[in-house]
């Protein structure tokens, strides 16, 4: 965590460095890009599983200077006590960017997500792996730095409220499938669009 910190830093004292003139948070400008950070499991599943490593993409529609539409994939894979999990989230936000300090754009979101999890429970037959489907409502901050005009950075912090999805194995009692999880994702990405 201090590691992502310390590198959304850097690329901000980057960005300031250079003083990008020609960067600004308009409606009309949109960005596509890719996130990588960590995902971290909580409750039953999380002490289970693991925490990970995960991916993705996003695509920020610029509906006007201060409100954007996010629409972002995750993809994580967790292994812990000789059983694994992959996670898969397709998620629809708001942004509202809280005001533009030069080329650091402070903002917060809200949004809703489906969550998809494959994962290997015990059951009376050995391990197998089960799917398992849930809802959730996510809130989350983070910030953005223009990188000139056509690139950005950033880094997005989010608590993802899942509503608890269960399965019951074969021979087993019933086990929580999903539940809630956080992120913490450094992003970089393109931006194109004219200014409107």
């Amino acid at each position: 965590m201090s590691r992502l910190i310390a590198v959304f830093i850097a690329l901000l004292f980057l960005a300031l460095a250079f003083e990008s003139e020609m960067a600004f948070s308009e409606e009309g400008r949109h960005s596509v890009g890719f996130q990588a950070g960590q995902v971290g499991l909580t409750n039953d599943v999380g002490l289970v599983y693991g925490n990970a490593l995960g991916w993705g993409l996003f695509f920020d529609y610029a509906a006007s200077d201060w409100l954007e539409f996010e629409l972002d994939y995750l993809n994580s894979k967790h292994s812990s006590n000789s059983l694994s999990l992959a996670q898969s989230t397709y998620e629809a936000a708001v942004l509202y960017n809280v005001d533009q300090i030069d080329v650091f754009i402070p903002y917060i979101k809200c949004g809703a997500e489906f969550v998809g999890h494959t994962q290997d429970l015990v059951s009376s037959g050995g391990i197998k792996s089960y799917e398992a489907n849930a809802f959730g409502l996510d809130l989350g901050f983070g910030g953005k730095i223009l990188l000139g005009k056509s690139f950005m950075s950033g880094v997005d912090f989010a608590y993802h409220g899942i509503f608890d999805a269960s399965v019951t194995p074969a021979g087993a009692a019933t086990t929580k499938a999903a539940q809630s999880y956080f992120t913490v994702m450094l992003r970089l990405g393109f931006v194109f669009g004219s200014a409107k």
